[in-house]
């Protein structure tokens, strides 16, 4: 449908086939040790968050000519003479935030500055020179943009000129195969020269696919690399997409920067589990994610057989897509009272002592994660990432838009995007 047997590389994923043995897996791994993993991350992920942002200050620009004054980008960057502020471009930051995260989550700290070899697997030869920390990270990022670019590029092509298309908007796959060819070592041949601390590794999602599929006769590396590129895609796109419009609604409300900057402080100091338990920030993220959805479609399914409900009022041919409106369930005002105005407290529960219905919970009424089997077994990192940036950016910096009338975000089709060129004032508290 979206052409990922292009983009994650001939990986077949319409087919039932071993449906069952792949969703195990992803759930064993994201929903079931991810938890505690991520707890014990945490230290490592804040660390890597102050220093990922203390860089993208320093190549920020500051208002009225001032310019930043810091010791080493590793600390907080201080603004000489208090100017009133650094802007930044919106998408662009948060994405590399993003990335940064996950990419600890996912691989560790060490993985991007190994020197790797060429290695065959079958009729697979993977030719992965010694790229550097750089050269890597780069290409997480590039990845998911080269996907969603073939994405849109593949509904209005022949499928016949899907491949010719793809060797054309991502230089043969650069980024893919880079990224894969990395994987493929670590999850198979060299694995043993992986060079992380074991107490970081065990941690990883990268090792844990790879020791549970040991004893499987379904996983190789080639399948668990292929996998695992997938899961990238999906882990390093939508929180930065999500974390673009939370900000967006943070500048536009002043007052709920100062509510929810309150609520932060109340509870520090801030770990994973306190993070997460958090209702007004999850109910602001929820609320947001709810008006802005990255798609308006949800819960999308090819049909690999005819079929017809169960009701027999409806029959789906072969290959055809059957999805659900993700805006009018979440716009439908039986569920959401006001379905149009913007209620950050919206999912705090009436009664205190009720529990919360909270952003990762799967429900038909909040199609954002999926449904079913098949809803996305990484929501709870994602929200972690979402979390982590959103409470350090309240906690050290007011925000606003540079440009309080430019326009933020387009959309294509049933997509909403945001403007590269969107940026946003971060001044110091």
């Amino acid at each position: 449908m979206f052409g990922f047997k292009h983009t994650m590389n001939k990986y077949e994923h319409n087919t039932n086939a071993y449906r069952v043995i792949r969703t195990r897996l992803f759930s064993r791994v994201l929903q079931v040790n991810g938890p505690n993993h991520l707890s014990a991350l945490y230290p490592r992920l804040l660390a890597q968050l102050d220093s990922s942002l203390a860089k993208e200050l320093h190549n920020g620009r500051a208002l009225n000519g001032w310019t930043l004054n810091a010791d080493t980008l590793e600390t907080n960057m201080a603004l000489t003479h208090r100017s009133e502020g650094t802007f930044l471009p919106v998408a662009q930051t948060v994405r590399r935030l993003a990335s940064k995260l996950m990419s600890i989550m996912f691989f560790g700290e060490n993985l991007g500055r190994q020197d790797v070899s060429t290695f065959h697997y079958g009729h697979l030869n993977f030719n992965v020179t010694s790229a550097s920390d750089e050269e890597f990270s780069s290409a997480l990022l590039r990845y998911p943009r080269d996907i969603v670019r073939c994405m849109a590029a593949f509904q209005i092509t022949p499928s016949l000129m899907s491949p010719v298309v793809h060797m054309f908007l991502t230089n043969r796959g650069e980024a893919m195969r880079l990224i894969q060819g990395r994987l493929f070592e670590y999850m198979g041949p060299g694995r043993s020269n992986w060079d992380e601390p074991d107490l970081t590794k065990r941690l990883t999602i990268m090792h844990n696919m790879t020791e549970l599929a040991d004893d499987s006769d379904y996983w190789n590396p080639e399948l668990l690399s292929q996998s695992l590129l997938g899961i990238w895609f999906a882990a390093s796109h939508q929180p930065w997409m999500n974390l673009h419009f939370i900000i967006l609604e943070l500048c536009a409300r002043k007052e709920w920067q100062v509510s929810l900057r309150q609520e932060l402080e109340q509870h520090l100091p801030l770990d994973y589990e306190t993070l997460e338990q958090l209702p007004l920030l999850d109910s602001f993220i929820k609320e947001t994610v709810r008006l802005n959805p990255l798609d308006t479609l949800a819960i999308r399914r090819k049909a690999l057989e005819p079929y017809t409900f169960s009701n027999g009022t409806l029959s789906v041919p072969k290959g055809a897509t059957v999805c659900v409106s993700a805006y009018n369930l979440m716009h439908n005002p039986e569920t959401y009272p006001g379905p149009d105005s913007f209620e950050p407290a919206r999912f705090l529960p009436d009664n205190p002592k009720d529990q919360q219905r909270k952003f990762t919970e799967i429900s038909e009424t909040f199609p954002v994660w999926g449904y079913g089997s098949l809803a996305c077994p990484g929501r709870i990192h994602a929200s972690l990432v979402i979390k982590m940036v959103v409470s350090q950016l309240l906690m050290k910096y007011n925000l606003r838009l540079k440009d309080e009338n430019a326009r933020t975000r387009w959309s294509w089709e049933t997509f909403t995007m945001p403007y590269e060129s969107t940026q946003f004032i971060l001044e110091q508290l």
